[in-house]
This record gives structure tokens, sequence and C-alpha cells, in this order.
């Protein structure tokens, strides 16, 4: 009985050595079996280690995978970067996404974003599916835009983990002043159409997260779309500051309006326990002082692919830093190639890259650096 046991657990991780793992992983994977570990587990584990230690060359896979599966988008939001700069977009290459299908499995979650709307892409029913059948935990990063009553039904269906959809106001004339070409209304209405079917079918897939750019002309508004985020349905209402990007909404950064800033998302975190909705805020201005600027683990945990096979370290990295190249390049090469390895050694150190220390996710810089809010297209 115990010779059997151990049997198939040294079946099972032999069997995974398609999905890029290993010989001297084998050991580690047969213990994870015996003692109940499942496969996400074990990895999660492996790469806390090894973020921790921390390492330079990697045995585990990024936590998150953005893979943007389409370039193109046609609303061009008042807060895109899009508007700045002349990039190529096209649609997914099929090599590019064939030399990620051996990892896939053991990624974390796999987010479909980007700087494309993922709803656009010609094959992206086809391409869910073929996550989904992989087993890859997939996440949605959407505006909403082409979201049909269908394709709605079809997300639930599909075993998609998590749903993220921007909705930046309550109100519909402020929404179409910052994501023209959808209307407020149809947004919500695909909302709440996911939250019957995900009561109907009894499952908790996909998690609806709201994501809120914050920015002047609608931080006012922060309480009141508390409640629109909580009647809709959604788990988790998300709230991130404007960067900008073109010298004309410079205005528009909270950076210059921090106490009103600071007002609206106490009120929104007062409302939001009201109503029982959970709120993810960013840091209050003058609160926490420059020296509170963390750890960056992105270069042990994300990985952003472009849909041409470029490889960029993080989703705040300037579009011009480029790390690897899956059209030429298998994801062990980009991953564990020279310049990871050299992100991995200076990102927190006194000598890190120059956009790590302007970095708008306020790691390095912290929230209060006007880096952190303004970054303008002729300084990339």
């Amino acid at each position: 009985m115990a010779r059997a046991r151990l049997l198939r657990a040294l079946a099972w991780p032999f069997s995974r050595l398609r999905e890029g793992y290993g010989l001297r992983d084998l050991p580690s994977l047969a213990s994870a079996r015996l003692h109940g570990l499942s496969p996400q587990a074990w990895e999660q584990r492996l790469n806390d280690w090894e973020t921790g230690r921390p390492a330079e060359v990697m045995r585990s896979t990024p936590r998150t995978l953005f893979l943007e599966i389409t370039g193109r988008c046609p609303i061009v939001c008042l807060m895109c970067a899009r508007r700045y700069r002349k990039w190529d977009y096209g649609d997914l290459r099929r090599d590019v996404f064939e030399r990620l299908v051996p990892v896939l499995p053991r990624v974390g979650v796999v987010v479909l974003g980007g700087f494309g709307e993922p709803l656009v892409a010609e094959h992206f029913d086809e391409l869910l599916n073929r996550l989904s059948s992989l087993g890859a935990r997939v996440a949605l990063q959407t505006s909403g835009y082409q979201l049909t009553e269908e394709r709605a039904e079809h997300l639930v269906a599909s075993g998609l983990q998590h749903l993220h959809i921007s909705v930046d106001s309550p109100e519909e004339a402020t929404y179409a002043s910052i994501r023209p070409r959808i209307a407020l209304s149809d947004v919500a209405s695909r909302v709440r159409q996911i939250s019957r079917l995900k009561r109907e079918a009894g499952t908790s897939h996909p998690s609806i997260h709201v994501v809120f750019v914050a920015m002047r002309r609608n931080i006012e508004q922060l309480p009141a779309m508390v409640d629109l985020a909580a009647d809709m349905g959604a788990d988790n209402l998300t709230v991130q500051y404007m960067v900008v990007h073109g010298e004309e909404l410079r205005g528009e950064s909270l950076f210059y309006h921090q106490q009103l800033a600071n007002q609206m998302l106490d009120a929104a975190e007062e409302r939001a326990r009201a109503v029982g909705l959970d709120l993810e805020l960013p840091e209050r201005f003058g609160v926490a002082g420059p020296e509170a600027a963390g750890r960056c683990t992105d270069p042990w945990k994300v990985m952003f692919v472009r849909w041409n096979g470029e490889v960029h370290p993080c989703c705040y990295a300037p579009s011009s830093i480029v790390v690897g190249d899956l059209s030429e390049s298998g994801f062990w090469s980009v991953w564990n190639g020279s310049a990871y390895r050299d992100l991995r050694r200076r990102v927190n150190s006194g000598n890190s890259p120059d956009f790590c220390r302007s970095c708008t996710a306020g790691r390095v810089c912290g929230v209060d650096d006007e880096r952190a809010h303004v970054v303008l297209a002729a300084s990339e």
C-alpha cells in the first residue's frame, strides 16, 4: 500500500516535466505530493522562497503573467498613454503563445490585458477556451467594450477566475468624458448579469473587481461609486491614482489635489464599511513618508508579454524597457536571461534602474513623489 502510494507520488512529478520542471525539482514535487500539497501551492512556496532569498535565477514561474492578446483598442480613454505614443498594434502571435503553453498551468494567474482591449481580439473566445483547457487560472482586464450578453455568459461558463472591469464614475456624463464609445448603463448591466449568472450557477467565479481610476473630475464621486459597485454585485472596488501622460491633463492628477483626495478616500472607506464592500485604496498623501516606499518584488513575480512577443518586467515600466522577446526565445531563456537577472540584482539596491526610481506604482519613489503621478510622453 505504502509502495503504491510512493509510486503514484513519483509518477506525478515525472508527468510534469513537460511544464518546464527540471529533474532537480522532482524530489520536492514528490514530497509535496506525499504531503497533500497541490502543484499551485508548491509553486507558490517555491516562488516565495526565491523572492525572499532573493534569487537571480528562478525555478518557479511568475505569479502574474500579463498576456496582451491584442494591442488594438478603439476607445482611447482620457488617461491612456497610447494617446501620446505611436506604437505598433496587432493580435497575439501564435508562436509567442505556443512558447508559453508548457508553463501556463504553473503560472499563478494569466491576466488577459495590456495596452489593448482584450475583447476586440480576433480569437478571444478561442484563446480563453484554450487557456481553460490547459488548466491555467485566468483573469480578464476590460473596459467592458463589446461585453455582450452572450460573451458575459461565456465568461462565467469558461471558468474565468477574475474579472477586472473599469468603471470610473457612477455618473453617465463623467464616465463618457473619461471612456468614450462606451455607455455606463451597458457596462453596469453586464456586471449585474454576471453577478446573477454566478448566483444561479452557485459559483464564486469569476470574482468581480471594479477598477476606478481616480482623478480630479471624478474623485468627489467616489463614495457614490462605492454604492454603484455594491449594487452591481461586485466583490471588490479598487481605486488607483491617474498617471498623467500629457501636459494638458496635469491638473487632473490628484498629486495637485492631495487634501481633497485624502478626504474622499476616507469618505469612500466609511461608505464601504456601511454597505459591506471590500475596498482597496491607494496610499493617502502625506502619511507614510518617503522612507515607506517598499521593496519591489515584481522581477520575481511578474512578466508582461506584449502581442508581438516583447517582454516587459512589469506593467509600470516604460514601453522602451524590453527584457526579452518570446518571438525569438523560449520562456526560460527570457525569465532567467541576463536582463531579468540584472534587474533582480539591482531593483532594491542603491543602484536601481532609472525607470524603477520613477515607478508610477510608488514602490521606490513613494506616493508623495510627483514622478509617481506624472510621466509625460516626452520624458520616456
